[in-house]
């Protein structure tokens, strides 16, 4: 999970803690740029890739992430979440996310969902 090209920490925060009590083990990748994150997603095999967002030039990255790390030869499944994508609720497809959860609750559905399909280990 990371922030990308944000400074926020709160929504991550609370989404980390909801998916850490469900017993998913996550990886929080901190506040990244385009490059970090698609190389460190690459880099750790990541299979869902969770990212917020506050403000919405940082959302319109998630187009790029996703060219970078495809470019690189993999294909996670993105989720995002945060202000934009709460402001308008088609925003998520638009910037070519695979699902876009409000909350922590929403988090837990979406990543249990994903890692049954992709039998993703959960603790």
């Amino acid at each position: 999970m990371a922030v990308l090209e944000d400074h926020h920490v709160l929504g991550k925060r609370i989404v980390l803690a909801a998916l850490h009590a469900s017993g998913f083990s996550v990886e929080d990748f901190g506040s990244a740029g385009v490059e970090e994150l698609a190389e460190r997603t690459v880099s750790e095999a990541v299979e869902v890739l969770l990212i917020s967002t506050l403000m919405l030039p940082s959302a319109l990255h998630v187009p790029v992430l996703r060219e970078r790390i495809e470019a690189r030869g993999s294909h996670p499944v993105i989720v995002v979440g945060g202000a934009p994508f709460r402001l308008d609720p088609r925003l998520w497809t638009e910037v070519g996310a695979d699902a876009m959860g409000s909350n922590g609750a929403d988090a837990i559905a979406i990543v249990r969902d994903q890692c049954r399909r992709l039998s993703c280990e959960s603790r």
